[in-house]
């Protein structure tokens, strides 16, 4: 039986999915990555899949099973998982529960993840969502004393499946003080917790089930937020900070830095790999004690052999020993508009998804692996978890 275990075979690494360049004819072509040269294999860099989508469906992210969440744009503005395997579709909610009881529509979903397999009866799933701002009744007295506020926010939700209605994470204790803790900015299950990096201060927020749960009510998810030591190192002179991802690898988290040359350039330059310690005890820091900041981001010299695909909500880690031929690396895709929410509250098919920063990073060199593609007026690229 021990001999058998250890024969099994690993798990298959994730697939990209290049969206069709038009809106009206919803297919995508999935490309593999083969070879430690890079390349995509010949047979596969042409797969179509079927035309199971609406059209303008947009990928938010991906789930193991081949799982894809999917916003329908349009009159529909609808949430769903689709499985395009076995073509099972699950509905998933549009609409969220605020903390004081008031039901809104015109959720958007930025990047989501489950529990476990959305046919477990017991999955919970987690979205970084975008909505309207509401109002502020006293905006008008102080327009002349501060700017407008943005007219969106960015915020937690979770749901049961089966749940028509999401709800809004409710931050309490300590937590709902802490500047910046509700600008979210990517999200991994891990440790039978949900994992937030936190924008601001790259802190983490750590969200597991509180008992009992009932649907419409808004408490039955807690929180505790895990704060991180400032580090000026993080910083690079000539570099911006295009995207942070964290992901699970070998029972740890860790978190992925992505830079970009220049502001208005969407195209990777480079990365950086840290992984989330407990600060000793000894000696303290008089600027950040550890009892206020009791975690730091260790930067990682080498990927010891670990294999990244990074993407929000579906950040993966594998070991280059288990695929003989594939070598240690991060592998990315262009995440297309995830920092401009008013994409979903506008004709977001004027403006294409670029669909070209693409590729693998190792060695300190960004390499361009997958088949180049044309635009999307619908949608960015996604990875394929099978």
């Amino acid at each position: 039986m021990v001999a058998r275990l250890s024969a099994r075979p690993p798990p298959p690494l994730p697939w990209l999915l290049l969206p069709s360049r038009f809106r009206s004819h919803p297919t995508f072509r999935a490309a593999c990555v083969l070879s430690g040269s890079c390349c995509v294999h010949p047979h596969h860099n042409h797969l179509s899949i079927l035309p199971l989508l609406l059209p303008g469906a947009r990928f938010v992210g991906s789930y193991d099973g081949t799982w894809i969440f999917l916003h329908y744009g349009g009159p529909t503005r609808a949430h769903g998982l689709l499985n395009l395997r076995t073509r099972q579709s699950v509905a998933i909610p549009s609409s969220f529960l605020r903390s004081d009881g008031l039901i809104l529509n015109g959720m958007f979903i930025l990047a989501a993840t489950l529990s476990s397999s959305p046919n477990d009866p017991s999955c919970i799933g987690a979205a970084i969502v975008v909505a309207w701002r509401d109002p502020d009744p006293y905006a008008a007295a102080m327009v002349a004393a501060a700017p407008p506020s943005p007219r969106y926010r960015r915020f937690l939700a979770f749901w049961r499946m089966g749940w028509a209605v999401a709800c809004e994470m409710a931050l309490g204790g300590a937590a709902s003080h802490h500047p910046g803790v509700y600008d979210v900015e990517d999200v991994v299950h891990h440790g039978g917790a949900f994992n937030v990096l936190v924008n601001y201060g790259d802190h983490i927020l750590v969200c597991t089930q509180a008992e009992p749960v009932h649907q419409g009510t808004w408490g039955w998810m807690k929180s505790e937020l895990l704060c991180f030591r400032p580090d000026d190192d993080e910083r690079i002179y000539g570099q911006f900070v295009r995207a942070r991802h964290i992901v699970a690898s070998r029972g740890e988290l860790l978190k992925v830095m992505r830079w970009k040359p220049r502001r208005g350039q969407p195209t990777s330059s480079m990365f950086k790999v840290f992984r989330a310690t407990k600060r000793p005890q000894m000696p303290d820091d008089a600027d950040f004690p550890v009892a206020e900041f009791p975690w730091a981001w260790s930067e990682l010299d080498t990927l010891d052999g670990r294999i990244l695909f990074v993407g929000y909500g579906c950040s993966r880690s594998y070991d280059a020993d288990q695929y003989p031929g594939i070598e240690a690396g991060i592998y990315f895709l262009d995440d297309g508009k995830f920092y401009d929410e008013g994409v979903f509250f506008r004709d977001h098919f004027i403006r294409p998804y670029p669909c070209s920063d693409n590729g693998k990073y190792s060695e300190g060199c960004v390499q361009r692996c997958f088949p180049k593609t044309d635009k999307s007026d619908h949608s960015p690229p996604a990875w394929l978890l099978p």
